[in-house]
């Protein structure tokens, strides 16, 4: 896979991933949760037919730090705009998990042409702290979270890597319901050392900019194949809000993984890359 670096639009250097082949284009919106690594399963399954195309957000991985500070989910899609008009990309499927769902909604909004077809796993459209954990924590308890993360939890950092580096957090994960151990386990160990490995102030930026995000008003406007992926245990954006999401999408489809977290591609491998394969094809995309 080919990593390239490129200046965005508010000159803001962005590492691109380009798989390099296949007779569809396909663009991955990531979550805040993980990489490129977290697209591992879909990209091993659709590698002969599908170019995959992704990239770090500002501030994350191997990306810079925005001089301007700007971490809007608008300022997102204007990366993935800035991204496609380098690669001379016209025209995609558009695949998005957790927040990338967000990313995806918007960019929806700034050009509706580009899209061949609409993925979305593990999302939902808009304000997914008010969603998430069915709306039992309100507001405050979220800035409160925010100040833990950034200033707090780092001194949690140095054991939680030894327990990650030893699978014991995935472990305590797959018990609390959080996580369902598979074949991709050692991806997803490598996902939690990584995200241990962040700037947690960018990643508090990035993650509350997130939750103020609203686009909700897209959903009826949306006029191409969509696919909407949940899982019945994800905790963080409940399947309650999949369906109702849906429900306002015309003609879309949903997929429910049983037993499947806010992590189904990484747990459910095969389940997933099956839906969306007959998704596509019914869709006459591959």
């Amino acid at each position: 896979m080919k990593e390239i670096k490129i200046k965005s639009w508010d000159g803001t250097t962005l590492t691109i991933y380009d798989t390099g082949k296949g007779s569809v284009n396909a663009v991955l919106s990531n979550g805040l949760g993980g990489d490129i690594r977290a697209w591992r399963p879909i990209i091993d399954y659709f590698k002969d037919k599908i170019r995959f195309i992704s990239w770090d957000y500002r501030g994350l991985y191997k990306s810079e730090k925005p001089k301007s500070g700007l971490y809007k989910i608008e300022h997102h899609a204007k990366d993935l705009e800035t991204i496609l008009e380098y690669l001379n990309i016209n025209k995609a499927v558009f695949f998005g998990w957790s927040m990338g769902v967000q990313v995806n909604f918007e960019f929806y909004k700034m050009h509706p042409e580009k899209f061949i077809a609409l993925i979305q796993i593990n999302g939902v459209a808009g304000k997914p702290f008010r969603k998430a954990f069915y709306g039992r924590f309100p507001d405050w308890f979220w800035k409160l979270f925010f100040i833990f993360m950034q200033d707090g939890m780092r001194c949690f950092f140095p054991l939680a890597r030894i327990l990650a580096k030893k699978s014991i957090l995935l472990k305590i994960a797959s018990k609390l319901g959080l996580f369902t151990l598979s074949e991709y386990k050692d991806i997803a160990k490598e996902l939690v050392l990584s995200w241990l490995n962040l700037d947690m102030k960018e990643y508090v930026k990035n993650f509350s900019e997130l939750g103020k995000h609203d686009r909700e008003d897209i959903l009826t406007k949306i006029e191409v194949p969509t696919l909407i992926i949940y899982g019945t245990r994800d905790l963080f954006t409940p399947a309650k809000f999949a369906i109702e999401m849906a429900e306002r999408i015309k003609n879309a489809e949903i997929f429910a993984v049983e037993n499947g977290s806010h992590y189904t591609p990484l747990e459910f491998p095969n389940k997933v890359n099956q839906a969306i394969e007959k998704f596509l094809r019914k869709n006459n995309v591959i």
